[in-house]
């Protein structure tokens, strides 16, 4: 048998459900229909509320310099092709100015070479935290034109062989078009994965250039194996445009696949 409550229990146990969490809940139950659904809108309440908790940082949590910015998050997704309020984010926490910055400055090191080093430090602190920025988010923060942060990213790479953790290269999108069809056609003319890193303007990682090979290898496998575009596509996850350039290629080195491919023969050939 339970033990009765006590008197201050039951005279002030009850406020301790005076909470955002308590307004909440009445609002899911009798606003939103959520009667019928009590723990589900619980379950909403606390995950709504533990989003909230990481969006807003204690005072006490950000230094001077510092700047709250929202990334977006990677998860090992593309998120391509979608509006920015259709793609999960997660905040970060930047050093938009540290005492280093202040000290270089102080002794009379360039703002361009300070300004390179600022967008190399905020695209490797957002990816620590789970996110990725795109070229615009460093614009934005460093009112920064969206050409002279792509010189940045792209000299720092040269200059420290290292791959920068920029949002198209690592999630595959934007201008790293390019780049995987420069891979297809390096391969074409005998260069090896590791020679191709090096012919990339910027230079690559190996991982990066292999993965651009293999699905290329893969598109010319399923060409030659009779498979359709459209299905092709699906199997691999490809952009229409990607696929289009890859057949593309396919047609100017192997014509004989893309030839007994009965698929390929009820498209026009893409002008270059």
């Amino acid at each position: 048998m339970s033990n009765p409550r006590t008197r201050r229990q039951r005279d002030y146990g009850p406020l301790q459900d005076k909470t955002l969490v308590t307004v909440l809940r009445h609002l899911f139950v009798n606003e939103f229909g959520y009667e019928n659904k009590v723990l589900f809108a619980e379950a909403m309440i606390e995950r709504i509320l533990t989003t909230i908790e990481a969006f807003v940082q204690p005072r006490s949590l950000v230094k001077p310099g510092q700047v709250l910015w929202m990334a977006v998050v990677h998860d090992g997704r593309k998120h391509a092709y979608k509006a920015m309020k259709e793609i999960p984010l997660v905040p970060v926490l930047l050093d938009l100015v540290t005492q280093d910055d202040l000290q270089a400055l102080a002794h009379g090191q360039t703002f361009l070479s300070l300004r390179r080093r600022r967008h190399a430090r905020l695209l490797t602190q957002a990816l620590e935290q789970g996110g990725v920025l795109a070229q615009t988010d460093l614009a934005a923060l460093t009112l920064t034109s969206e050409r002279q942060v792509g010189g940045d990213i792209a000299q720092v790479q040269q200059r420290e062989e290292r791959r920068l953790p920029y949002r198209g290269a690592v999630q595959d999108i934007g201008p790293t078009l390019s780049h995987k069809l420069q891979v297809a056609r390096l391969l074409e003319v005998g260069y090896l994965e590791p020679e191709i890193c090096r012919r990339l303007s910027p230079a690559h990682d190996l991982r990066s250039v292999e993965r651009y090979a293999q699905t290329y290898k893969n598109v010319l496998k399923l060409l030659e194996h009779g498979f359709a575009p459209n299905e092709i596509r699906s199997i691999l996850s490809l952009s229409q445009r990607l696929l289009n350039e890859y057949i593309q290629i396919v047609r100017e080195h192997h014509p004989h696949i893309a030839n007994r491919n009965v698929h390929l023969q009820q498209q026009p050939t893409a002008q270059t």
